[in-house]
């Protein structure tokens, strides 16, 4: 008899950032696979889930009518009781009560406090911090996206060293989407100069105040940056800033990103904290320069394909800077693929 798994489908009723992009791209993957049939993998979401990915092969349940973070802890845990089943989730956040497998993407709430100071990011910061010591404890394994991850993981909350499976995230949806090119026609006004392009939330660790205090010394480029502004948690409002050349895009679509990267002088990632960081990938993977900040695991995850800049220090010539060599990406593109990282992910699962 197969062992029966049950996926944490929680992702499939958020916006799509990171995580959210993990996590459909593995259990495609997994439903793509000529190894699926080893297991009764099963994925089960909120009623209200609007982002599920097209399966053949994994089950989705629609179960429970609440919805966020009371939905995971409440239906999905009883799910999990009734069909005794192995959870895996893989967004950072499982079940107190029906703990399981889980991919933690990085410790930023229990190492970096200070970017944590509004109510919503402190209550959040506590329920985050709960789940890491529930991992350590109760989860029989732990997936991360980084060797910088992991050794946090090991050196904070002294996790075995072989509890802790590092994966990574991948590109391959890009190949599968495409280029929205009538953004140029409906916002004519983002390309009267050259510009760079960047794609974060407006959390602090992404240095934001980096690409304004550069955008300010670099008149003759516009500086267009997008992602979804949730005030809410980080109480920052920078589309009130004046700066003449710099455009917040809000949430856009895949095909309006992947054309913005492909026209783009270069696309800038200059966090101060990442656990992986996907946008720069997706850059590389259109033909895009990238510039990123030489910090946490971007340089394990970039290598010599980047442009590396002080995330300290906006007194750069961006001009100067592309003018550098670096590396051919095809070592990068082929090293992180979501269909290499679900086969060994699928294969920790299984010997569990």
């Amino acid at each position: 008899m197969k062992r029966k798994i049950i996926i944490n489908g929680q992702f499939t009723a958020r916006r799509m950032t990171g995580q959210e992009r993990f996590a459909r791209e593995i259990v495609s993957a997994w439903d793509k696979s000529d190894y699926i049939d080893k297991l009764d993998m099963v994925l089960v979401v909120p009623k209200n889930a609007g982002n599920i990915p097209p399966l053949e092969h994994i089950k989705v349940v629609k179960y429970g009518r609440v919805k966020g973070l009371l939905w995971e802890q409440t239906c999905l845990a009883f799910y999990l009781m009734t069909h005794r089943a192995v959870s895996v989730n893989l967004c950072s956040v499982m079940p107190v009560f029906r703990p399981g497998i889980i991919c933690i993407h990085d410790l930023s709430y229990k190492v970096n406090p200070q970017y944590f100071t509004t109510l919503y990011a402190r209550a959040s910061r506590l329920w985050h911090m709960l789940q890491y010591s529930l991992a350590r404890r109760l989860s029989p394994i732990i997936f991360t996206v980084s060797e910088y991850s992991k050794k946090q993981m090991v050196d904070t909350y002294h996790v075995p060293d072989e509890k802790v499976v590092v994966v990574g995230n991948g590109w391959e949806h890009f190949q599968r989407t495409r280029e929205d090119e009538t953004i140029k026609t409906r916002r004519p006004e983002l390309f009267e100069k050259p510009y760079f392009f960047s794609l974060s939330n407006l959390a602090p660790n992404k240095n934001i105040e980096w690409i304004l205090s550069v955008a300010r010394t670099h008149p003759q480029y516009n500086f267009l940056i997008a992602g979804y502004r949730n005030h809410k948690a980080y109480s920052l409002k920078y589309e009130k800033c004046h700066y003449p050349n710099v455009r917040f895009l809000g949430y856009l679509s895949d095909g309006e990103i992947k054309a913005l990267m492909k026209n783009c002088k270069a696309f800038v990632f200059p966090s101060f904290f990442e656990g992986f960081g996907i946008p720069p990938l997706e850059a590389l993977s259109v033909g895009a320069k990238i510039i990123v900040a030489r910090n946490s695991c971007l340089p394990e995850i970039y290598g010599q394909s980047a442009y590396y800049i002080d995330a300290q220090d906006s007194n750069v010539n961006l001009d100067e800077l592309l003018q550098g060599t670096v590396e051919d990406s095809r070592a990068v593109l082929e090293k992180y693929r979501f269909t290499k990282f679900a086969k060994a992910m699928f294969d920790a699962i299984e010997k569990v």
